[in-house]
């Protein structure tokens, strides 16, 4: 079958399991929409697609990862022509959405049970993905390094995260309480199945709500706090681009534009200029300002 071979294609070139898994789904909305098999398809059957997904007012974001999945496809059929007439779909620059400190600290005062209470300040601690927490397993938190192993992040690589002195305490009640045995967020299905992001993302829904928080906002939501607080506490990007695993440091720079607290902070060269201050003050005081 072409999507057995397209799997094993991609799991020889490296990619992560959520990449196979989004880009098989794109396949098979594809040969939906048609009901034929992609190989027979032409490249005015790929632009009439993205002109429904266009008109479907799909983000940029899911057209980006439809585009990527397509070429990969047809680049492995050896038919990279199929996309010809479709331009790569780019990105616009949003402004993400942050919780202050005060709506985080109403959040985390809402949890309903001690596994909202911790898995909650673990995100926003630690600023991982809702991907990565449910991977987490009990090996990977190293309570004397202060750290937490993110075995397998985004794109497949590893990194350390914070581990927060108060969510030390809180993870140390929660393994007397909930005795996980594999994963340590498990699903109510058994102690050796992971929470579902869906189950997280519900539970967190319903937390926002409660804490009467008018602002949309996600999980994810958590982790873009994270990073903006980090800034706002004068922390540079290069240690909050290794903190989040970001692979470029323009993944990163987006905090730039929700932090204008940051911003403010800057001190205007004008100020560190002594004599060009005492000369703007003396012409004051012998010629005078007139405003009109």
């Amino acid at each position: 079958m072409l999507k057995d071979k397209m799997i094993k294609d991609m799991i020889v070139h490296g990619y992560a399991e959520e990449t196979i898994r989004s880009y098989t789904t794109c396949m098979t909305l594809l040969t939906r929409h048609f009901q034929k098999s992609p190989i027979d398809l032409e490249p005015i059957d790929i632009y009439h697609f993205f002109l429904y997904l266009r008109l479907e007012k799909r983000a940029d974001s899911s057209l980006i990862i439809f585009y990527s999945a397509f070429m990969l496809f047809y680049s492995l059929s050896g038919r990279k022509e199929m996309m010809q007439l479709v331009p790569l779909p780019k990105r616009k620059r949003t402004v993400v959405s942050v919780f202050n400190k005060t709506e985080i600290i109403r959040i985390l005062s809402n949890c309903r049970t001690v596994w909202e209470k911790v898995l909650f300040t673990l995100l926003y601690s630690s600023g991982i993905r809702i991907g990565e927490v449910v991977k987490l397993k009990i090996s990977h938190i190293d309570f004397e390094r202060k750290a937490i192993l993110i075995e397998s992040g985004k794109g497949g690589h590893s990194r350390y995260a914070l581990l927060a002195d108060t969510t030390a305490i809180l993870l140390k009640q929660y393994l007397e309480i909930y005795n996980p045995k594999s994963f340590l967020f498990f699903s109510h299905k058994g102690k050796d199945v992971a929470a579902s992001v869906r189950s997280i993302q519900a539970a967190f829904q319903k937390i926002r709500k409660l804490s009467g928080i008018e602002k949309y906002g996600t999980v994810h939501t958590l982790r873009h706090s994270f990073a903006t607080h980090l800034m706002e506490d004068g922390y540079g990007l290069i240690y909050i681009q290794k903190l989040l695993g970001h692979a470029d440091i323009k993944t990163t720079l987006v905090y730039l534009h929700v932090c204008p607290s940051y911003l403010l902070h800057i001190t205007s060269p004008l100020e560190t200029i002594s004599e060009i201050k005492m000369g703007i003050f003396e012409n004051q005081g012998q010629h005078g300002l007139q405003f009109h």
